[in-house]
């Protein structure tokens, strides 16, 4: 069941990034990873810090609520 809700978030991850027309490359620079790394965290290939996802709540101006609703 973990794995289905760190899936969903990723999926979530991705949606948002796409919605608000960044590139890949673009979101890792605001979390200080590499685009590789990033690749990894929307593919659900490695978790999400805690941190990370806080950082992603103010790059999309949500909040993290918002981003886990539902899952």
């Amino acid at each position: 069941m973990a794995i289905h809700r760190q899936l969903a978030i990723c999926r979530r991850i991705r949606g948002l990034r796409i919605a608000a027309g960044l590139t890949q490359m673009q979101v890792a620079e605001v979390l200080g990873v590499s685009q590789a790394a990033y690749s990894r965290l929307e593919q659900g290939e490695i978790e999400l810090p805690l941190s990370k996802l806080f950082a992603l709540t103010e790059l999309y101006s949500i909040t993290l609520q918002q981003l886990i609703a539902g899952i």
